[in-house]
């Protein structure tokens, strides 16, 4: 081989060498260029001088846009001084410095345990940090300073918001103890204090982030008491509106709004707890309106607002130091105390909503461990106290009543579950495992809060006056509890049949007495209202559909059913639900009347009141759930005797057989023509194959509010109803005449009357409205 050889050879081998390196080693990575500029000269791609703010920004009067997402610009010296140096190099030391990367938040909450969390401990050297990045409120600082100044404006002085937060704290905030006061007021001083300048020259992104909240928290509260406001104390607020024909009412929801706007502006960064309250007592200023479906979707966002600060977990309560002093470490115990009861009370009103409504709810709370607050005395200064248990022979706070509240409301996730197995479930020992746990409920009722035979040892307390409010109110959630969890079966099972007619009756006689214990003003109270209205309409159905069965009570249904229309009478004046809903409450009972048939038209006030006062007890040792394989037979109704029973005990013997599956034409579909069909003596009846099955459950205040139920009559025409009575009593209406004679009157004027809205055909109303009412 020549020398030209080896020489080529070589080379070749050198070359077959340096491609296998090359071809072991990664691509070269493309350097990345950190952006200096400000976000405005970056985004018109101009060259930025990095001063705050820089000189593009103030030509262009953007100086509130001008921010940097390197984090807070270095002074930068001078060119010319920084091209004579040593070595002759003309970069500024801007370039050659380590400039900070500032985390991004790519739309995660920086209060969970979450990757940006974690990136968040990092840059912070390991602790956490407190709130959100304070550029967080985004682009145009002076519209937003503007914008919230002109909003916190609109608030009265601070002596008429004393004056209303009294009102809220007297008649509203006892029932939910959302709210604890001594904390409200200390807020309170706290944002009057605030020196003025602050809100001029920074705006609301210098406040804390519990006190930025605090104007839409007044907003809100303000609002709710304008609609509670005190008879005679109208002329005290009446310099507050600003319209000569304004209303307190139009007042109070330009105050809300006012409070909504202020949280949009303020948006879902650096929210606080405040920022959840102040949702949550909006939530029950739509309820208070009549808007039940827009309070469902704000209880939504209230949820939502919760998780997004951590009030669902644990491991997101302040925790005492050791460094913490002895009124820190109390402070943050107690601040822990009121997050978990704040995510109670929202937990609660989900799931009583959404069995009300008949609409999912947003949380399951069983698939959270989370704790509980702990029934405590609640102190004036919570520096100086720490969490002590209540005892029994310390009274009751509200605290307590909204522990309790919240044990009587949870079983209704259990109840909606089963909900969606339909009428005839795989297995009824459920629900008959649920009836009992609400009968063992009820009987382990705390004695200040029971109904019968109460603890009133308290009730003289200067701080427990709301004491005798409560007591009518608490045991009505577990009577709606188990008129909820027998809803889906009513026209398939007699037992269940029976037990939502008791537990409707417990709801009407809770509801009497409340009302009863009310001033004017306070019948804006969502609970008189779907109290009484879900409870008639579920004892007007089962009447209706099966009116030869629980004769022995329609004594006392009779009477309940006139209370009830007399307090809707007196609701409708201030409560919108109840205007609403009063002439669908007059429809029904026209059906009503006419199925229950002639034996009620002759009962006297003397009958009935014998009646009641023998009927009376409902709730007692009846109301027992009976064995699956007994046979519930309906109670004789020899004492009215134009009531006819040939050939009922047949029929209802064969519709009482439970936790087994009972298809149709098994004793559960009337037939036509049969003693015991609702239709017996009318010229239309059902089909004799029937299913009573495919009616769907009843959500009275569901169908008020997402399908517009209302009665009209038969021609489709709007007419005012009359004052209701009820026949066989000495009271008269309107017209003069004695209540026996305006029924009669009555039913010759009300024929025809039809339920109108956009229901199914597999609803209750749709069944009604081929019910003849004359």
């Amino acid at each position: 081989m020549s020398a030209a050889e080896e020489v080529m050879e070589d080379v070749v081998q050198m070359d077959e060498k340096a491609s296998h390196e090359v071809q072991g080693k990664a691509p070269p990575r493309k350097r990345r260029r950190i952006v200096i500029s400000c976000t405005e000269c970056h985004r018109r791609k101009q060259k930025c001088d990095r001063k705050m703010p820089c000189t593009n920004c103030v030509s262009r009067n953007k100086e509130a846009a001008c921010r940097y997402e390197t984090g807070t610009p270095l002074t930068k010296p001078d060119r010319k001084g920084s091209s004579q140096n040593d070595n002759g190099n003309d970069h500024s030391p801007e370039i050659t410095e380590s400039i900070p990367i500032k985390t991004a938040d790519f739309g995660y909450t920086s209060n969970s345990t979450s990757t940006l969390g974690i990136l968040r401990k990092i840059e912070g050297d390991g602790e956490p940090l407190a709130g959100m990045p304070s550029d967080s409120f985004g682009g145009d600082h002076y519209g937003i300073r503007e914008r919230y100044k002109a909003l916190v404006r609109q608030l009265p002085a601070r002596t008429f918001v004393e004056k209303l937060a009294d009102i809220y704290f007297r008649d509203i905030n006892w029932q939910y103890f959302s709210i604890d006061e001594h904390v409200f007021r200390g807020l309170m001083d706290k944002w009057y204090s605030m020196p003025f300048n602050v809100l001029s020259n920074s705006g609301p992104q210098a406040l804390d982030p519990m006190l930025r909240a605090v104007p839409a928290l007044l907003f809100q509260m303000l609002a709710s008491a304008f609609l509670y406001l005190p008879e005679g104390s109208e002329d005290t607020f009446e310099s507050l509106k600003y319209t000569s024909n304004m209303t307190f009412d139009e007042l109070a929801f330009d105050y809300s709004e006012s409070g909504v706007s202020i949280l949009s502006i303020l948006g879902k960064r650096q929210m606080s707890i405040i920022t959840v309250l102040a949702g949550w007592v909006r939530a029950c200023f739509l309820k208070y309106t009549g808007m039940v479906t827009e309070s469902w979707h704000q209880i939504g966002t209230c949820i939502r607002d919760a998780q997004e600060i951590g009030l669902h977990r644990d491991q997101m309560d302040p925790q005492p130091s050791a460094d913490d002093s002895t009124e820190d470490a109390l402070e943050k115990m107690w601040m822990a105390q009121s997050r978990r009861r704040i995510w109670m009370i929202l937990l609660g009103w989900d799931l009583h909503t959404g069995a009300v409504l008949g609409r999912p709810t947003s949380v399951d709370f069983r698939i959270m461990n989370r704790t509980f607050p702990i029934d405590s005395i609640i102190p004036k200064d919570r520096k100086k106290s720490p969490i002590v248990p209540r005892s029994e022979d310390d009274p009751p706070t509200p605290l307590t009543r909204a522990i309790w509240s919240w044990e009587s409301l949870k079983s209704l996730r259990d109840i909606l579950d089963l909900e969606k197995e339909g009428p005839f479930p795989k297995d009824f020992s459920k629900v008959e495992k649920i009836h009992q746990e609400l009968l063992d409920l009820r009987a382990r009722t705390p004695p200040p809060f029971r109904l019968e035979n109460p603890d009133t040892r308290f009730d003289d307390l200067p701080e427990c006056w709301w004491l005798p409010y409560t007591r009518p109110n608490l045991p009505q959630l577990i009577s709606f509890n188990i008129m909820a969890l027998h809803r889906p079966y009513v026209f398939t099972r007699a037992t269940s049949r029976h037990e939502a007619l008791k537990a409707s009756l417990d709801m009407l006689e809770a509801q009497r007495l409340y009302f009863a214990m009310l001033k004017p003003q306070q019948h804006k109270t969502f609970t008189l209202f779907f109290g009484t209205f879900d409870a008639t309409i579920m004892i007007a159905s089962i009447y209706i559909l099966f009116p030869r069965e629980h004769s022995e009570l329609l004594p006392k249904v009779r009477q309940h059913f006139e209370w009830a229309i007399e307090r809707f009478e007196k609701m409708a004046v201030r409560n919108r639900l109840a205007q609403a809903a009063l002439g669908v409450l007059r429809a029904i009972y026209v059906r009503f009347k006419k199925a229950v048939g002639g034996g009620f038209l002759v009962k006297t006030a003397s009958d009935m009141a014998g009646s009641c006062t023998s009927s009376s007890g409902t709730s007692g040792g009846s109301s027992d759930m009976q064995t699956p394989s007994s046979v519930s037979d309906p109670p004789s109704s020899s004492h009215n005797p134009s009531v006819s029973t040939t050939g009922a005990s047949s029929t209802l013997a064969a519709m009482a057989e439970r936790g087994t599956s009972v298809s149709p034409g098994t004793g559960l579909t009337p037939v036509s023509g049969a003693d015991n069909s609702m239709f017996a003596n009318a010229d239309w009846s059902l089909p004799t194959d029937f299913d009573f099955g495919s009616i769907m459950p009843i959500y009275p205040i569901g169908d008020i509010a997402y399908n517009d139920l209302i009665a009209v009559p038969g021609d489709g025409t709007s007419t005012n109803w009359p004052p209701e009575a009820f026949p066989g009593t000495t009271t008269t209406g309107s017209h003069g005449l004695p209540a026996d004679n305006l029924v009669g009157s009555l039913v010759e004027e009300q024929t025809s009357w039809q339920f109108g809205g956009e229901f199914g055909n597999d609803t209750l109303w749709n069944i009604l409205n081929q019910f003849p009412t004359y």
